[in-house]
């Protein structure tokens, strides 16, 4: 695929005054600029403009049809567009006798008739168009009104009073270029400087369609990613689904079904990248492969069965609403008194995501089955992960799970022969793990919720009673049997008060505990000794 590309660096009167509308197409993220991006540009252009040096803001993609002139659709760059216009707006406003600045702001339609905004923003996460259009209407008596609104006493913008970002970003603007107007500063210098020593680099990419155009834009916007950009892998995969609904003439149903997809991520306190990661595991799994993992974007946008190479648009959005689903269930299943629970709640103690991966897609397999089979695989997934420590390197292994788990074979029981109870002498980062699966050992199904408290902790030496006191506690207290699970709250309770304090737990074991006001040592070595046998005897059969 030819790119046709044209990159040329230009002054900002160039970028603006032409005879073409820039739109934001619907896919982009909304405007997002902050107080801090917009103080760094201002900062940044009236400290050159005092030194009189050129001043360079950056790039931007466009996508241009040859078969529709009229509009070039930004795929890289809406943020420093835009931001840079409401400057512009702002210098119209206290200088309505400088017409270039006028025709900055809007172009005329091909019948001279009616007047467009140079910038329209289809974006369909929020209501950016008819946000923006607002702003760039404003007169100077509108806007010093708005502004008097917002702000307060020592002229503070109060974002949470203003309409949306726009407004409070151009009231930024309008508040620094007053002061520098009221401080002596040359507006029509400024203004100048603007326009001749203040320069974008756009990169062009034309088609004969809009739609080659955007396809090759998206690949220059995706090798810019790739070197370092901080752009998100998100933004990609929306944009080529985004293409894919357009070429059928489906956008409308795109937008609503991504923006459910997104909600739902929201809801999950995940990123829509993090879904894509699972994605990811599925698709290796289908295709077998057990080699480490590439870069997400490069996975998805190179691979020859990338879905997106491969599926519709709606079906790989059917295969991430399914994943959603997943998480939801295993989200729903941990909070009940179930045998699943008391899996999931294990694994998820442990230290890194790779097991969840592999659980993830055992459901994706099964169609969400949480039956016998998901149970023993679940106790072998904790196994092998825990028999192998805190480290990432249980990926390896777990790759060949996901494989295995696609191709519908049952995976190994990871038993532990050999392995003695003096094995868990030393926890390491999974302490908390260990104490939580022994004592779902000893019980059919989970607690909804649970704390992990320590018995004894190094303060509590006097509270202890004599047969303690040649003991030295830092040998102890991080010791599987001076782990405790609740089902009530941990509390900073002083020793001499946890015997009353638990004995509010509907867990027998916890309420017997202290029932004596105190625990022996011997009573103590007793306990870590049986939970030692207890997570020994788990390792070694799946009787």
């Amino acid at each position: 695929m030819a790119l046709s590309l044209s990159a040329e660096q230009k002054e900002l009167l160039k970028i603006f005054k032409i005879e073409e509308q820039y739109v934001i197409p619907s896919y982009q993220r909304p405007y997002s600029w902050e107080y801090d991006h917009c103080f760094q540009l201002y900062n940044d252009v009236l400290a050159t403009f005092e030194s009189r040096q050129d001043y360079f803001i950056g790039n931007i993609i466009i996508a241009k049809s040859d078969s529709n002139k009229d509009y070039l659709e930004v795929v890289d760059g809406q943020q420093r567009l835009i931001t840079t216009l409401l400057i512009f707006k702002v210098l119209s406003l206290f200088q309505p006798e400088f017409k270039i600045l006028e025709q900055i702001i809007e172009k005329e339609d091909w019948e001279g008739v009616n007047k467009v905004l140079r910038i329209r923003s289809d974006v369909f996460e929020a209501n950016d168009e008819e946000a923006l259009s607002e702003v760039l209407n404003f007169d100077l008596q509108r806007m010093q009104q708005r502004f008097e609104t917002v702000t307060d006493a020592s002229n503070k913008v109060l974002e949470r009073l203003c309409k949306s970002r726009f407004e409070a970003n151009i009231l930024y603007f309008y508040y620094w270029i007053k002061f520098f107007k009221e401080n002596a500063g040359d507006l029509r210098e400024l203004t100048h400087y603007l326009l001749k020593q203040v320069y974008l680099l756009p990169i062009e990419l034309s088609g004969p369609t809009q739609d080659e155009a955007n396809e090759k834009a998206l690949v220059i916007f995706e090798t810019i990613n790739n070197r370092g950009m901080n752009l998100e892998d998100a933004d990609i995969f929306k944009a080529k689904l985004y293409n894919k609904a357009k070429s059928v003439k489906e956008e409308n149903i795109f937008i609503e079904l991504w923006t459910d997809f997104k909600n739902n991520c929201e809801t999950l306190q995940l990123n829509i990248d993090d879904i894509f990661r699972y994605y990811s595991h599925v698709i290796r799994g289908k295709q077998g492969i057990t080699s480490s993992e590439t870069n997400l974007r490069e996975f998805f946008t190179n691979e020859r069965f990338s879905p997106f190479e491969l599926k519709k648009y709606r079906e790989v959005l059917a295969d991430l609403f399914k994943i959603i689903e997943i998480l939801e269930l295993l989200n729903q299943e941990k909070v009940k008194s179930s045998e699943v629970a008391k899996w999931i709640q294990v694994i998820d103690a442990y230290t890194n995501q790779y097991p969840k991966y592999a659980i993830v897609n055992y459901l994706y397999v099964k169609d969400l089955s949480l039956d016998k089979a998901f149970i023993t695989f679940l106790s072998s997934l904790t196994r092998y992960i825990y028999h192998q420590g805190s480290t990432s390197t249980v990926k390896f292994e777990i790759y060949n799970i996901i494989k295995q788990t696609s191709a519908e074979s049952p995976i190994s029981p990871y038993l532990q022969p050999e392995l003695q109870p003096s094995y868990f002498n030393y926890l390491g980062r999974l302490k908390k793990g260990f104490a939580l699966l022994s004592f779902y050992l000893n019980r059919t199904a989970a607690l909804p919720s649970y704390n992990i408290d320590k018995i004894i902790n190094l303060k509590d030496k006097k509270d202890l009673s004599d047969d303690w006191q040649d003991v030295n506690l830092d040998n102890i207290i991080d010791t599987l049997g001076n782990f405790l699970v609740l089902d009530i709250p941990k509390k900073s309770t002083p020793f001499s008060k946890k015997a009353n304090y638990y004995s509010n737990s509907q867990i027998p074991e916890v309420n017997r505990l202290l029932q004596n006001g105190s625990i022996s040592y011997v009573e103590f070595q007793r306990r870590d000794t049986l939970l030692k046998e207890r997570l020994a005897h788990f390792f070694q059969t799946t009787g």
